[in-house]
């Protein structure tokens, strides 16, 4: 179950075995692939080959993907033309990795297109991402993380940061944090999972960022669930971007927005 790759991902990737998919592949910049194992399952990673211990590791989670084409159907594999959060995470200063999303990148004889759409933030696609968080802060040598997620990754990185004690900063970028309120504004069917919007605050420091120019996740849309979830002391800015473009050139400003002293 795959398709063709983004150019960040070369032929290497083509992991065809279990055995063959616990072995690091470079990606270029100094970085691997890997996979790690996530509650039964499997999920793409990556990080810096010279990582060295850390006490706060950042790790970026991918937005959705395909998960339908043209014409709305299901797509037949979630694999990002462009992954975005790669290019955040590859972009990041201090010690970042890269976390992509069920069935993307990977072989997984379980994966099934409910996967990437209607349940793509189920029970889980959260287990799932909480597992390999745990293992890849275990790698770094890391004590606490700090979670990024662009798109539907920002989703993911705050039903994740919710369920942790460990969490030492939340960042999501162009994120429909209100998933319910977001389908009914695209016009789009009703997902069958979990919703931030339905989380209290997440006790840990946060920056919730949106794009006065994108058409996908309107700021309005989210703007009440973030507020809410990031607190009195957390940030919730509107800045002049599309859904895409262009964040990751102001990867240094979102970091310091986080912790000015970085």
């Amino acid at each position: 179950m795959w398709r063709r790759l983004t150019p960040l991902f070369l032929a290497p990737l083509l992991i065809a075995s279990p055995v063959a998919a616990r072995h690091a592949d470079p990606l270029g910049d100094g970085w691997m692939r890997f996979e790690v194992a996530a509650a039964g399952r499997t999920l793409a990673a990556a990080m810096p080959s010279a990582t060295t211990p850390a006490g706060t590791l950042t790790i970026v989670i991918e937005g959705d993907g395909r998960a339908h084409d043209r014409l709305g159907r299901a797509s037949p594999d979630p694999t990002p033309d462009r992954a975005v959060g790669l290019e955040l995470a590859m972009a990041w200063p201090g010690t970042t990795a890269w976390l992509g999303r069920p069935c993307q990148y990977v072989q997984d004889a379980a994966c099934s297109p409910a996967d990437w759409t209607t349940h793509r933030f189920s029970e889980q696609a959260v287990s799932m991402t909480d597992s390999a968080v745990t293992e890849m802060m275990a790698r770094a040598g890391a004590g606490q993380v700090r979670l990024v997620g662009w798109s539907g990754g920002g989703v993911m990185a705050a039903l994740v940061a919710a369920r942790r004690d460990d969490v030492a900063g939340l960042i999501t970028i162009a994120a429909p944090l209100d998933v319910a309120g977001w389908t009914r504004s695209r016009g789009l069917s009703p997902l069958k999972g979990l919703d931030p919007a339905d989380l209290p605050p997440i006790p840990a420091p946060q920056v919730h960022l949106t794009g006065a120019f994108d058409p996908l996740v309107r700021p309005a849309v989210v703007k009440q669930t973030a507020r809410r979830l990031a607190g009195p002391q957390g940030q919730v800015e509107t800045w002049p971007e599309r859904h895409e473009c262009c964040w990751v050139a102001r990867v240094d400003e979102i970091a310091a927005s986080l912790d000015p002293e970085r």
